[in-house]
């Protein structure tokens, strides 16, 4: 499919606020963007600068004092985790109007887990100084299934329905119904708006164990984390999926032990945090 093909599915989607998108292109390496200049972009939504604190502060809880202006926030929490909140923040504020859809309820308790454990993979990893965007990619990863749910609600939903009684893939049916699946679309959507492609190559190549991404090793962290977040939620994975964690698993430092850890005790120790229990808050998941 073309990049025509894609337009449908990315205007069915809720449009990004604009303080978001801008903040989206910015490289952190640009020098000529101080902290300041970055606040002033962030204030002019009143609404994502009192969220984007909100949740600063649940993410530097440990500090025996709140912050409460937003050039602090910046200061302590880095010019890329501020990033990483703008983005978390914003695509909850797209997709509120939905929060009380089935469908997205179980998508972002989905995506949310998958984040969280990316992200902690990665600094297991070794991969702590990218840990804001393998958090993100884990966020996104699956984005294509909510533009294809958009596009045509009583399908897709019809879709689950078939996949729930029969077990079949999710991308076998996408591609039965859609005739496209949503890695695809995921990957083409985030390419459109420009995001890096340390994050539109998981949402396109997760779950593949033949990965031509130069990001491969943040493809495999979101993988590895995307199962056993199905895993966690719905108690079980196909034997296909199974192999497919073992394989991946077998490419990557993660240990058996650190598999196990995030299978049985991850989601009990993230429950408890603080940024967690905001996340949560914020899709109004439960």
């Amino acid at each position: 499919m073309t990049m025509m093909d894609y337009e449908s599915y990315i205007h069915n989607l809720p449009v990004m606020p604009q303080v978001a998108a801008r903040i989206m292109k910015i490289n952190e390496e640009n020098l000529t963007i101080s902290f300041k200049d970055l606040e002033k972009i962030i204030m002019v939504d009143p609404f994502l600068s009192s969220k984007i604190l909100k949740v600063a502060n649940s993410a530097l809880y440990a500090r025996q004092k709140q912050i409460t202006n937003l050039q602090t926030a910046i200061t302590l929490l880095g010019f890329k985790t501020i990033k990483s909140l703008v983005l978390l923040v914003s695509a909850s504020t797209m997709f509120r109007k939905y929060s009380r859809i089935p469908f997205h309820q179980t998508f972002w308790k989905h995506s949310l887990l998958t984040a969280f454990i990316a992200k902690d993979a990665a600094e297991q990893y070794g991969m702590k100084s990218i840990r804001d965007e393998i958090f993100l990619a884990g966020l996104l990863h699956d984005l294509g299934r909510v533009a294809l749910f958009h596009s045509e609600p009583e399908a897709y939903s019809r879709l689950l329905e078939e996949q729930e009684a029969e077990g079949k893939a999710t991308r076998e049916l996408e591609q039965k119904y859609f005739n496209t699946d949503h890695k695809e679309v995921g990957g083409a959507i985030l390419a459109h708006w420009n995001f890096p492609e340390i994050l539109s190559s998981p949402a396109r190549e997760h779950g593949m164990l033949h990965i031509t991404s130069p990001h491969k090793n943040a493809v495999l962290l979101v993988t590895v984390a995307d199962i056993i977040a199905l895993e966690v939620t719905q108690g079980t994975v196909t034997e296909e999926k199974e192999d497919l964690l073992a394989a991946i698993v077998n490419l990557t430092p993660l240990t058996a032990e650190q598999i196990t850890f995030y299978r049985d005790e991850f989601i009990r120790q993230i429950e408890l945090e603080p940024f967690f229990g905001e996340c949560v808050s914020l899709f109004n998941v439960a």
